[in-house]
């Protein structure tokens, strides 16, 4: 009670003894209870500030200077301190907090005349800042910064529960900004979140929405693009229960700026890093969309780099538990050629799946689809016009795409069966090449290799399949092709057959293929070939078991038949002709 008229009777003095002329400024301070402290200092006019504490050992401190200033904290409980610090133009602080060992401290600074939409009941605060705290042990800081020309830097804080923590920093960096700054975090159970914005001049439009439960998130957003053009808009979106994890962090630099997106959702343990940087004279847009339930871990990294910069796709989607994805796309195509936009997908929708996906340059896809267990998928794609898909249906399959270097080039593997490897490698001069490995259901312990490289400068235009049906197991299936237009199918079913075709092309047209089809049924058996040339053509089918067969043809023009039915045969071709 003493405080509580102590405060009063300060106020009817100051206002007894003021002048006519006296700055307009309003205070009120309610204090019930013990060793409370509450200290207001207004400087300037148009100032409000209302303080009400009730409870053990609160602490109240605010400084306001400016105009139409206003601030507001209520205090309930033991333990709680509130400091608020305020140089504005129709700013606003709300500050309330209820339980025990409660801290917010906020303090803004804009002197600004531009009007924000805001928050507050007039609608013009500028900045703005709410902390609402009810619950245990409770941590907040909110400061916003700028020195004229900026409107909408908005922070809103929510925390119920215990042990929470949430700091949100925004700066907009001085004269001639334009636009917005919003963070909204809520809390509940454990969480902590930190929430850093920086803008410059030229930026606008940044957001970070966080909503956590018993979660972690960072989300640092910095802008910096061409001064006047006003084009950044970076945006992270955050939604988390359980003991998620997510850290995102999106920068733009350089004219031109980029138009970055990054959203997470996740339950139930998961963790998710998303990195994103701009950079680019003509960046664009960068994507990144992470949903997540489950204990599983996923990181995306995205960067521009060179002039002309396009747009950027990352989608990571996970169930079940203990699958990782790793995503990573640059743009490194040289300034004299014209950019364009990596996309990245991946889906895991089994338990400890592994994928791992790489992309430079431009204009390149890769997918990978995991709803067995225990697969492991790994793309690398740097070049133009690239696409790889991946899908893995069984368990304990290991699939690797290598497309460096290549042009226009795809890449499929699909895992149905289980215990299989499967690897492409399209590199170097590889141009307009197809590669395919089919391991179906049933199949089982299968190996098969595709390898193609091209000739520089021109297309290549090869093809290869291997197809491991239901009934192969243990089988090794190997494609070599080099050089122009070589076609190639190996089917393989049965038990611990191996087969090797290797073609090397100088075939100039559509009519100067080189073509293999080797067709392995039955057990034990080996096949061989190898075509160097032009118009070569090698028909081989085993039926039967422990047979073996090998074709060498070289030059152009060539054509063998080689078919073993039966058990233990042995053949051999050699060929040369024109």
């Amino acid at each position: 009670m003493k405080n509580m008229i102590m405060a009063g009777a300060s106020m009817l003095a100051l206002a007894l003894a003021a002048p006519a002329f006296a700055q307009s400024n309003d205070s009120t301070v309610v204090q019930t209870g013990s060793g409370q402290t509450a200290t207001v200092t207004q400087d300037g006019s148009g100032n409000e500030s209302d303080v009400e504490q009730g409870g053990n050992g609160n602490i109240a401190t605010v400084d306001q200077d400016g105009t139409d200033g206003f601030s507001s904290v209520v205090q309930t409980g033991s333990a709680n301190e509130a400091t608020i610090d305020q140089t504005s133009i129709e700013g606003f602080i709300d500050v309330v907090q209820n339980g025990a060992n409660n801290t917010a401290n906020v303090t803004q600074n804009d002197a600004s005349g531009n009007d924000s939409i805001g928050i507050q009941p007039v609608g013009t605060a500028d900045p703005e800042a709410r902390i609402n705290q009810q619950g245990n042990g409770n941590d907040s800081a909110i400061s916003q910064t700028n020195v004229v020309g900026s409107f909408n830097l908005i922070a809103d804080n929510n925390q119920t529960g215990d042990d929470n923590i949430s700091s949100i920093t925004q700066a907009a960096n001085g004269p001639g900004f334009t636009g917005t700054l919003r963070a909204t975090v809520n809390q509940t159970n454990g969480a902590d979140s930190i929430v850093t914005q920086t803008a410059n001049n030229g930026s606008k439009n940044f957001r970070a929405d966080v909503t956590q439960d018993d979660s972690t998130s960072t989300v640092i957003q910095t802008g910096n693009a061409s001064t006047g053009s006003n084009n950044p808009a970076l945006r992270a979106l955050v939604n988390q229960t359980g003991g998620s994890d997510s850290s995102i962090s999106q920068t733009v630099n350089g004219a031109g700026g980029g138009d970055l997106f990054a959203s997470v959702n996740q339950a139930d343990g998961a963790s998710s890093t998303i990195t994103q940087s701009a950079n680019g004279a003509n960046s664009v847009t960068q994507d990144a969309i992470v949903n997540q339930t489950g204990a599983n871990d996923s990181t995306i990294t995205q960067n521009f780099d060179n002039t002309g910069s396009n747009t950027f796709l990352a989608t990571v989607t996970q169930t079940n538990s203990s699958n990782v994805s790793i995503i990573n796309q640059d743009d490194k195509a040289p300034l004299t050629q014209a950019d364009s936009g990596l996309i990245a997908t991946v889906v895991q929708n089994g338990f400890d799946n592994d994928a791992t996906i790489n992309q430079d340059n431009k204009g390149a896809t890769a997918t990978v689809t995991q709803t067995g267990d225990v697969n492991d998928a790994f793309v690398d794609q740097d070049g133009a016009g690239l696409d790889a898909n991946i899908f893995q249906s069984g368990s304990n399959n290991l699939a690797d795409v290598s497309q460096m270097g290549g042009l226009n080039s795809d890449a499929d593997i699909d895992q149905l069966g289980d215990n299989s490897r499967a690897f492409v490698n399209q590199n170097s001069s590889a141009r307009n090449d197809t590669a395919v490995v089919m391991q179906q259901v049933g199949s089982f312990n299968n190996d098969a290799t595709i390898n193609q490289t091209g000739i520089s400068g021109f297309q290549s235009l090869s093809r290869a399949e291997i197809v491991q049906t239901g009934t192969s197991s243990d089988g090794d299936a190997t494609i070599n092709q080099s050089g122009r237009r070589n076609d190639a199918l190996t089917t393989q079913s049965g038990v611990n057959n191996s087969s090797i075709t290797t073609q090397t092309g100088t075939g100039a047209d559509a009519l100067s293929y080189n073509e293999a089809t080797t067709t392995q049924t039955g057990d034990n058996n080996i096949a061989d070939v190898t075509q160097d040339g032009l118009l070569n053509v090698s028909e081989l089918t085993q039926l039967g078991n422990g047979n073996t067969a090998t074709v060498s043809q070289t030059d152009s023009g060539n054509f063998s038949n080689v078919n073993q039915v039966g058990n233990g045969n042995s053949a051999m071709v050699t060929q040369s002709g024109l």
